[in-house]
């Protein structure tokens, strides 16, 4: 039998000053952990390096504020949720309801469901027009007594409507009763997320034109999420037997978008999700969302133990709280930050504050890729952060980090100015030849992880580990004509091949042809290039490669590739 709520209660009373100092050490010393110091020890990540996790980068800082400040922190955050959940990919005729357990201002996120499933492919949300109404109001709306209020979302052609009501319900034991500016997700968080996300969407696939269902069960723990997903019933709504397509390469970022939300919460939880897997005619990759989320209610703990149980309960939530803030506070530059999350963080803090029109004269390329925001454009923007240098890196969040922490006009005109070089730095850069080394090794290591893990894992599981080490990932246009491409990201999947070590001896045969060319061969004479690679020996790539079947027919075509290279270049 488990200890008993009074003795519980009592111990984590005793605990609660050494837990806060706890709080920062421990988190402190996994922040270093030398696994993430990719820098400094060269070593990879392990189960978390599909994203490519370093330790640049620092924790967000958690301004904890107290009275209307702290609820207009709160009905920010919601929100940013709801814009993350449904109003970012949201498609006409869709709706959607979520639960929020109002307390003091807290606002605890419970559940939320598509009602409606709207149609077509999706198209372009505003978020200015989709926050600025909810933002302004939502606080003064919300009030501070303790209730469930339901959001109802419903997406017309034009825009988002929204509606907000009281419903019936008790209050979740779950729920935070203080309003707090919260933390966004720390790399720790980020890295639970994107391994459950891994976990949740099935490797069945979806049908073309097909729908499919996926329910299971997560777990938190305070603020983390644990690796643990029960998996539940696969449903294959629409399109059974017809052939498969390819999820898209991003398809964890809206899955971890609506699991974050869900951890903002109290205590040990169980927050059952199902998932939608969709292919809309016309377009090349099926997409993940998670259609529906609630926290499941705990059981009540005996009547004569519920006052104990609420104590201990919001004892937790003191200790979180003081936790969050001791790590703002002592452990500013402790956090591990990958690359993507400051992609993220940059590419999204740029556009919402409005900063790209002071870089359009220095860096007019790297605005015009950001300005499209989006995932797309954060996954190009990391492979601009890992060409830049450590100590360039730490000068762009130290002042970028300020510019969060206190807005854009708290900037000097020195820091402007830094700011200013810094883009114009990488606007250069990304028109000079990749030699770094670092860079050149991290940009094969991040295609390697994401091409095995997200683009082709049935190949990976078909080759198996050993195996798995033979075949190399091969950049159709390679490493070192990246700067002839500044808008492309080198690492997009469509330039991405895994081959066998055979296929990509042949394939390197021409390109060294190509470099023995006595001048410098232009952008639209790499893409052909890559064009007749592809053409020679597009059927070895993403299978495993057989030398008693193919060992000849791989010989012609690497006789014809080199052939066809030479008429091109005059060689």
């Amino acid at each position: 039998m488990g200890p008993s709520w009074v003795a519980v209660a009592k111990s984590w009373r005793r605990m609660l000053p050494v837990l806060g100092w706890l709080g920062v050490c421990g988190l402190s010393a996994c922040a270093s952990d030398g696994a993430f110091d990719v820098e400094r020890s060269g070593t990879s990540v392990g189960d978390a390096a599909g994203l490519g996790f370093t330790k640049e980068g620092a924790l967000e800082r958690a301004t904890s504020v107290d009275g209307a400040s702290a609820r207009q922190a709160e009905a920010d955050r919601v929100v940013r949720e709801l814009w993350a959940v449904a109003g970012e990919h949201g498609v006409s005729g869709e709706a959607w309801s979520f639960e929020y357990q109002a307390h003091g201002g807290a606002l605890t996120l419970l559940s939320f469901r598509r009602t409606v499933r709207g149609q077509g492919s999706g198209s372009t949300a505003n978020w200015s027009g989709f926050s600025r109404e909810l933002t302004r109001s939502l606080s003064t709306l919300v009030g501070v007594k303790p209730r469930r209020l339901r959001f109802t979302l419903e997406r017309d052609p034009e825009r988002w409507r929204f509606d907000l009501e009281t419903v019936q319900g008790q209050a979740a034991p779950h729920a935070r009763t203080v309003p707090e500016a919260l933390p966004g997700a720390s790399e720790p968080a980020l890295s639970d997320a994107l391994k459950v996300a891994r976990h949740l969407v099935p490797a069945q696939g979806v049908s073309r034109e097909g729908r499919v269902r996926q329910r299971a069960r997560l777990h938190y723990e305070g603020m983390r999420l644990l690796d643990e997903v029960d998996t539940g019933l696969f449903e294959v709504q629409e399109g059974l037997g017809r052939p498969r397509v390819p999820a898209s390469g991003d398809t964890r970022m809206p899955v971890v978008q609506a699991l974050l939300p869900f951890r903002n919460a109290v205590g040990s939880r169980t927050v059952e999700v199902e998932l939608e897997g969709r292919h809309v005619r016309g377009e090349a990759e099926a997409r993940w969302r998670v259609v529906a989320a609630k926290t499941l209610e705990p059981d009540a703990p005996p009547e004569p133990m519920e006052d104990i149980a609420r104590e201990y309960r919001a004892m937790q939530e003191d200790i979180l709280r003081h936790w969050r803030q001791e790590v703002a506070d002592n452990a500013r530059y402790a956090g591990a930050w990958s690359f993507e999350q400051l992609a993220y963080w940059y590419v999204g803090g740029f556009i919402a504050k409005g900063t790209l029109g002071l870089f359009e004269a220095v860096a007019p390329t790297v605005v015009s890729v950001l300005g499209r925001g989006g995932t797309k454009a954060a996954q190009w923007f990391r492979t601009v952060l890992i060409r830049t240098p450590p100590a360039e890196r730490e000068a762009l969040q130290r002042i970028w980090m300020k510019a969060e922490a206190e807005g854009v006009a708290a900037l000097g005109v020195g820091e402007k100015a830094e700011l200013q070089a810094l883009l114009r730095d990488m606007e250069q850069r990304l028109r000079a030849p990749l030699k770094d080394l670092y860079a050149k090794n991290k940009l094969r290591e991040w295609a390697r992880q994401e091409y095995f893990d997200v683009l082709q894992p049935q190949l990976a599981r078909t080759l198996g580990p050993e195996l798995m080490t033979t075949y190399p990932v091969h950049h159709l246009v390679p490493l070192e004509y990246a700067h002839l491409f500044p808008l492309r990201n080198i690492n997009v999947s469509g330039n991405l091949v895994g081959v066998s070590r055979e296929v990509h001896t042949g394939i390197n045969s021409v390109w060294t042809l190509v470099r023995k060319s006595p001048r410098s061969v232009s952008a639209s004479e790499v893409d052909e290039v890559a064009r007749i690679t592809r053409k020679h020996f597009g059927q070895w790539f993403h299978v495993v490669y057989d030398p008693s079947k193919s060992a000849v027919a791989l010989s012609s075509a690497q006789k014809a590739a080199l052939r066809e290279v030479e008429v091109l270049l005059g060689l």
